[in-house]
């Protein structure tokens, strides 16, 4: 068997697996949910597969990984088991692919790459939209330029969008506390959902408030690109929901897992209340990176952006990339993010991209 999807029941995971039965790959849905899983794989045709597996049994879930070639890990939130998978498939010897958007749980990944190059594997990390389709965006900026002097990821989501627990818990991980950025050539911790900015992003969406947020591009871009600064801005819309984040990190003095499971569990019921009316307006997110450097002696601002749902975007980069691995397009060993992967042909992805309707627009960031 080809591919075997962790977490295919999950908003992102179902979309990895729809896109790669289109696109002619068998897959497995692994999954807890038996009775959504058996549906999914029902709908999806003969391609598509669903087994029952409980990932924290990590003997178990080895031997289920060895009929692989290829694990894509969409369990979230991925501070909740680190390495665990990656590890995992490490020992199975088989090659990983993941939309990881916790900046620690990316450290800790890259910290890998001795060990995975060591048994020749390729692993794939942060392919989904932010970060992902950020990075390709930071690379193709820096490409450009003769020298680089700061990338800044600027993206949104409306929570109108179906969210799932995993979700909620990654937005408390990244607005909470302190968050890593890069800045006049080292990292440096700052407090999460300060220092807002108000983005003109393509239209419909608007005029959009920003924070800071911990994620990981600010930890892999200045490893793969030569820049001064890199630095990630969230927002997410109602704005209302990151007054009342920043409420919750005041109220909630310790934030382990357990605790933090609770909180989310109540908000997930409680957050159509909070999001208002969705059919007062398109439910709409966009990710972006702008690329600030020189060409020529010249300074150069350079941006990239992506409009649409927030389902779509992540979940396309992460099938087009497992296909590349299964394919044997992608083969280098060892741990890469997407501006990192020396054998990622990004005129090839954008053309796979266009191809599901997603589009890259150039010169779209404004600062209002």
């Amino acid at each position: 068997m080809n591919i075997i999807i962790l977490g295919g029941c999950g908003e992102i995971g179902r979309f990895i697996a729809d896109d790669l039965v289109r696109s002619g790959f068998d897959v497995t849905i692994a999954d807890l949910r038996e009775i959504e899983g058996e549906q999914l794989a029902k709908r999806l045709g003969k391609r598509a597969s669903f087994q029952r597996l409980d990932i924290r049994h990590f003997d178990t879930l080895i031997e289920v990984l060895k009929n692989y070639k290829l694990v894509i890990n969409n369990i979230g939130p991925y501070f909740e088991f680190g390495d665990w998978i990656p590890r995992a498939a490490l020992q199975a010897g088989i090659n990983y692919a993941d939309i990881c958007d916790d900046h620690d749980v990316t450290l800790t990944l890259l910290n890998m790459n001795k060990s995975v190059e060591r048994e020749g594997l390729t692993y794939l990390i942060n392919f989904g939209a932010s970060p992902g389709l950020t990075n390709i965006m930071a690379k193709m900026g820096a490409e450009k330029l003769d020298k680089v002097s700061s990338v800044r990821v600027l993206w949104f989501e409306d929570t109108g969008e179906t969210i799932g627990l995993g979700q909620m818990m990654h937005w408390a991980h990244i607005a909470m506390g302190k968050i890593p950025i890069y800045r006049d050539g080292e990292w440096l911790k700052v407090k999460a959902l300060s220092e807002r900015e108000v983005i003109k992003f393509p239209d419909p969406c608007g005029l959009i408030p920003l924070y800071f947020v911990g994620h990981p591009e600010p930890v892999t871009i200045p490893r793969f690109i030569n820049t001064n600064e890199a630095v990630c801005k969230g927002g997410i819309l109602p704005e209302s929901n990151v007054q009342l984040t920043r409420t919750m990190d005041k109220l909630i003095p310790i934030k382990n897992i357990l605790i933090m499971k609770l909180i989310c569990k109540f908000f997930l019921k409680i957050l159509p209340l909070l999001t208002g009316e969705i059919e007062k307006r398109e439910i709409i997110s966009a990710f972006s990176s702008e690329i600030i450097g020189q060409k020529q002696q010249k300074n150069i601002r350079l941006s990239y952006a992506t409009v649409g749902a927030v389902a779509k975007l992540t979940s396309t980069p992460a099938s087009i990339a497992s296909q590349m691995i299964v394919e044997k397009e992608i083969m280098t060993p060892g741990v890469f993010p997407p501006e990192g992967c020396p054998d990622l042909n990004i005129t090839k992805m954008i053309k796979e991209l266009k191809k599901r309707g997603i589009y890259i627009i150039e010169n779209a960031i404004h600062h209002h």
